[in-house]
Order: structure tokens, then sequence, then C-alpha cells
């Protein structure tokens, strides 16, 4: 038996994890096991932040487009040049703020382990020693480790809420852990 160097519970000699208080028991300072609300924040911010950026890249071409319909047909003639122009500037901001996020994810995938949602949650993914995942892990993880959570009803990610080691299906997939 080991003990925690944060609450002194005694736990198994081949845990990673403290039964009671959930740290890292290897080196503390990486921190512990995330509660599951904090994950689905996270994943819950991520969600937003990548469907504002759709809406943001599509939404001025389609008001642009119905503008320009309507003043069509109600015999008003053109709507200008502003509405289009305008229209066109929104629709390139938009897009670059979507490519901004793209890139932004990305490094935080590579560099860090997390995504832009776990960054403002305070949470971040680890491998199974403890170190920082590599992009190819993050990037399988988050986007294709995950559909298989999703299936049957999502039971993967539920998984979290049981499992001794709060893994979802995606972790074990990948051998990662998420911690606080």
């Amino acid at each position: 038996m080991s003990a925690c160097p944060s609450c002194g519970t005694e736990n198994a000699p081949v845990a990673r994890w403290c039964a009671r208080c959930g740290i890292y028991l290897a080196d503390s300072r990486i921190g512990h096991l995330a509660r599951p609300i904090r994950r689905l924040y996270a994943n819950f911010l991520d969600l937003c932040i990548f469907l504002g950026m759709v809406v943001l890249t599509i939404a001025p071409g389609a008001v642009t487009g119905v503008i320009a319909g309507s003043a069509g047909q109600s015999g008003g003639g053109e709507p200008g040049v502003l509405v289009p122009l305008l229209a066109g500037t929104f629709m390139v901001l938009g897009f670059a703020g979507f490519l901004a996020y793209i890139v932004w994810a990305l490094v935080l995938f590579g560099s860090r382990g997390m995504t832009p949602g776990k960054k403002v949650v305070g949470i971040r993914v680890i491998q199974d020693d403890g170190s920082v995942p590599s992009f190819f892990t993050m990037l399988v993880r988050e986007w294709a480790a995950k559909w298989v959570s999703s299936l049957a009803f999502g039971i993967g990610f539920v998984w979290v809420l049981f499992d001794r080691d709060k893994q979802g299906w995606h972790d074990k997939l990948m051998s990662t852990y998420v911690v606080e």
C-alpha cells in the first residue's frame, strides 16, 4: 500500500490515482482527476465556440441574400453596393475568426493537451505517465475516439461517471486522463 501525499489515504501499490482525492500519486504537481461537470462544461464551451464561428461565417451571406432578394421583389431596385460590401466584410472576418479558432485549437492540442473549452475551464488531458499527449494523440482523441464514445446513445461519455479513473471510452482508447 502507498499513502497519498495529499490526503494520506492508503492506496493499492498499482494505483495511479488516489481513491479518495483523485490526485496523481506519482507526482502530485500534475493535479487530480477532473470532475465530470467540468468536463461537460468544457465540451459545451467547445461546441458553442465552434458553432458561433460557423454562424459568424455563414450568417452575413444569408442576410445579404435576404436583403437583396427582398429589395428586388419589392420594386425598390438594387440594394446598392453597401449591403453586399458589408456582408462580404463580415463573412471574411467571420471566416478569419473561424480559421483563428482552428489554429488556436490545434496549437493547444499539440502544446498543452487541451481544447479551447478545456483551457477556459482550467482542465487538461495527460497521458497515463503524466506527460502531455502528442498532437496526434489529441487529434485522434478529440475528433475520432469521441465518435466511438457517442455510439450507443453516448454511453462512452456517461462512462466517466462510473469509472474509477473517470475515463470515458475515448480516454480509455487513447490512454489519457483529464486533470484539473
